[in-house]
């Protein structure tokens, strides 16, 4: 049975990667992570016998092909988005086009990642929250305004700091 974070893309990418022995820097790089995060998981590879180190390069065991030759586990439940985000956005896409919604409709997303600041991430998550609650709480809405709008958000880690900042 594997655990989560070999259930994970990026383990399975790390041995990919592992045909010729690397770096980490290498590996780091050609994946577009930090070497703290990519280190964090060879560790763990290394623990379960997927790979091994030797004069600073990472080379990956026949375990290690064994797990990145074998099929992606099913992500139940997984999107790039929740499901009902996804289907939203593309419902509400294809209805703005059909002109559904006339000409006076927003319709937005996007994707922002940075290092910040813990203590500057605790005071955005307030910031969103008041403004979530301004603009949404139950005694804020004008339930007879048309359009509908939803609005769904994600705050997480998305990486670790790099091991040499």
């Amino acid at each position: 049975m594997s655990s989560d974070w070999e259930a994970s893309e990026l383990p399975r990418g790390i041995v990919a990667l592992l045909e010729e022995p690397q770096g980490l820097s290498d590996i780091a790089e050609r994946l577009e992570v930090t070497d703290a995060r990519v280190l964090w998981y060879l560790h763990r590879l290394r623990d379960t016998g997927r790979v091994v180190e030797g004069a600073g390069l990472w080379r990956r065991t026949a375990a290690g092909t064994e797990l990145a030759e074998s099929p992606a586990p099913e992500k139940s439940g997984w999107t790039e988005q929740p499901g009902a985000s996804a289907q939203d956005y593309v419902q509400a896409y294809a209805d703005a086009a059909a002109g559904m919604f006339g000409t006076g409709f927003v319709q937005d997303m996007g994707e922002h990642a940075g290092r910040v600041p813990g203590e500057r991430v605790a005071e955005f998550h307030e910031r969103l929250l008041a403004l979530v609650s301004e603009y949404f709480a139950p005694d804020k809405v004008d339930r007879a305004a048309s359009p509908k709008y939803g609005f769904r958000w994600v705050l997480t880690p998305v990486d670790l700091h790099p091991l040499d900042d």
